[in-house]
């Protein structure tokens, strides 16, 4: 009976949790440093709810070969061994496959996410992967949250019983990922008047081989979940071995499916869970003066930035 080695869902989100932020990642062709600060939900369904299909889809199609226990999820180790003008560096993707040796692994997707303002970033990064690494596949995540989030100004001062408080917002909350799941609209998480998680106006996604890119797929535009969502992303089973390792094995190759729908939905759940754990830090932080009464020195709670 075939036993696999590929992680399971809940496997990859115990590594996400594995996890140690903030960490730093250096570029030593364009001698920058990164701080990479702690994902959050969107980020972490960004890469864990995109890499696990497609290792679940692979589990599947690869069952009756030896070598699919080799095919295993990659993310949370940092990688340093770059070479030509990469040499030097430091990396760490959000999500990934690596394909193990019995010497040693070969990293051969990569995936990153990030804002939209970080898209020049991603596409160095892109440079790194496959020239200084070379992975088969670098997939690259752009979202655009509008507006983005600010702490509020102001203390809350009537909230005395702080998981009555956190229960409320989280009704709210799931309100409207109701109301926005029905619409495929990507409404503002709003709560006591203030912008807990704004609203997931853009996604796309670019998948880049060696010198060549497929054109970006829009999942979400202008705050509504696109019609015409791909049903791939252009990655075969090939990608997730090393050169001349699948054809020596005769494994037929195949494209991946995906389903964005699903996709989509599972990211607009993380900017919920986005806006809950925002209000949570807030008044766990003293953004709500309990009972009414200050809490700390001089009866102030502590006031958001």
């Amino acid at each position: 009976m075939y036993t696999s080695c590929i992680f399971s869902c809940s496997e990859i989100a115990d590594v996400f949790r594995c996890y140690r932020y903030p960490s730093l990642s250096y570029g030593s062709f364009t001698e920058t440093v990164t701080v990479v600060t702690c994902p959050g939900n969107i980020h972490e369904s960004a890469a864990l709810d995109l890499i696990g299909p497609i290792l679940a889809d692979a589990e599947q199609y690869l069952s009756q070969y030896s070598l699919a226990s080799r095919i295993l999820y990659y993310g949370s180790t940092t990688t340093n061994d770059f070479e030509d003008e990469f040499e030097g560096s430091t990396k760490q993707p959000d999500g990934g496959v690596r394909y193990k040796y019995l010497d040693g692994d070969k990293v051969t997707v990569v995936l990153e996410a990030g804002f939209s303002e970080d898209y020049n970033s991603l596409c160095r990064s892109k440079n790194m992967w496959i020239d200084g690494h070379g992975v088969n596949v670098y997939i690259l995540l752009c979202l655009t949250e509008k507006p983005r989030f600010k702490n509020p100004t102001t203390e809350y001062g009537d909230i005395g019983d702080v998981k009555a408080a956190t229960d409320l917002i989280k009704s709210s909350m799931n309100e409207t990922l109701g109301l926005n799941l029905s619409n495929n609209h990507h409404t503002l998480f709003l709560y006591r008047g203030h912008k807990w998680a704004g609203e997931l106006k853009d996604v796309f996604i670019e998948t880049w081989r060696a010198g060549t890119s497929i054109p970006s797929k829009y999942l979400v535009q202008d705050g509504r979940t696109c019609d015409d969502l791909p049903t791939t992303l252009g990655i075969k089973i090939s990608d997730l071995f090393p050169d001349n390792v699948r054809r020596a094995a005769h494994i037929p190759n195949k494209v991946i499916p995906f389903n964005a729908t699903v996709y989509v939905q599972k990211l607009m759940g993380a900017m919920c869970a986005t806006a809950e754990d925002r209000f949570k830090k807030f008044i766990k932080e003293g953004g709500g003066r309990r009972g009414g009464e200050g809490s700390g020195r001089g009866g102030r709670g502590r006031r958001g930035v």
